[in-house]
């Protein structure tokens, strides 16, 4: 008889774990058939929608984002920029949608309070698809009281004309975060 309760409670405890996890891989999920920077990670599969709603399906429990506004440009293309904070750890991200018929091209770089910086270089492709461009998280910094900043500049594929600047900021232990 316990032993049957306690294959119960596991068997339960296991499908609770899946229905949280399944979810989750979905939304973070993408085609490794894109160009990314080496230590960038890259999540795709969401559905399709405003890109706050991509934002938000992309943000897990323990996970924050301090985001600047969603900004559309010209001939469609809308950009969204965060900075992402996660177990002690932070990084860069820019959701975007492109709609213009050409491939483009985003550098993304978090600024970091202590001066560093760190960068990524990312395909957009044509088509209109939601997708995102994430720099490599590093270590949260401690005791520092100044900003982080996100930014993401949004260029031709050559990289010569700029079409949008997308940005955020963040202060740790303050200002305002969507969860």
């Amino acid at each position: 008889m316990q032993r049957a309760r306690i294959l119960r409670l596991t068997g339960l405890a296991g499908t609770a774990v899946l229905a949280l996890t399944v979810p989750l891989a979905a939304a973070t999920a993408g085609p490794a058939d894109r160009a990314r920077p080496p230590g960038a990670r890259k999540a795709t599969g969401a559905p399709a929608g405003p890109l706050a709603d991509l934002v938000g399906a992309l943000l897990t429990s323990g996970r924050t984002a301090h985001c600047g506004p969603e900004l559309p440009a010209q001939h469609g293309l809308t950009a969204r920029t965060c900075v992402l904070t996660e177990g002690g750890r932070t990084w860069a991200r820019t959701s975007f949608r492109n709609s213009t018929g050409e491939p483009l091209r985003a550098a993304l770089t978090l600024l970091r309070p202590d001066g560093r910086n760190s960068q990524a270089d990312c395909v957009v492709p044509a088509g209109g698809a939601p997708d995102v461009c994430e720099t490599p998280g590093g270590p949260t910094a401690r005791g520092t009281r100044g900003p982080y900043g996100a930014v993401a500049e949004f260029s031709d594929a050559a990289g010569e004309r700029l079409r949008l600047r997308s940005g955020a900021n963040w202060t740790p232990g303050g200002g305002s975060s969507q969860r």
